[in-house]
């Protein structure tokens, strides 16, 4: 299912930033804390994505967030707030 939902696309680019510093480098994508970032070939879309939830950001902060229940989504928006807020997720 693939909505438009109130993301806070600047933490969310924080913590894109956090896990390209401190996560493991495995392929094209970095990991961290059950997370995962990458970008696409330019570098102007960013993804990150849990098991469950992909967010995807485009140029001028414009995004979509695919998941498949409210549950899923309330779980990933409160783990970018904990590794935003510098807390771990384990």
């Amino acid at each position: 299912m693939e909505q438009q939902h109130k993301i806070d696309i600047k933490q969310a680019l924080r913590v894109f930033d956090r896990i390209t510093r401190e996560g493991e480098k495995h392929g094209d994508e970095w990991q961290f804390q059950g997370l995962f970032a990458s970008t696409d070939l330019d570098g102007y879309t960013v993804f990150i994505r849990s098991p469950k939830v992909e967010l995807t950001i485009f140029f001028h902060n414009k995004y979509t967030v695919d998941y498949r229940n409210a549950v899923d989504l309330h779980e990933f928006v409160e783990l970018l707030e904990k590794l935003d807020r510098g807390q771990s997720h384990w």
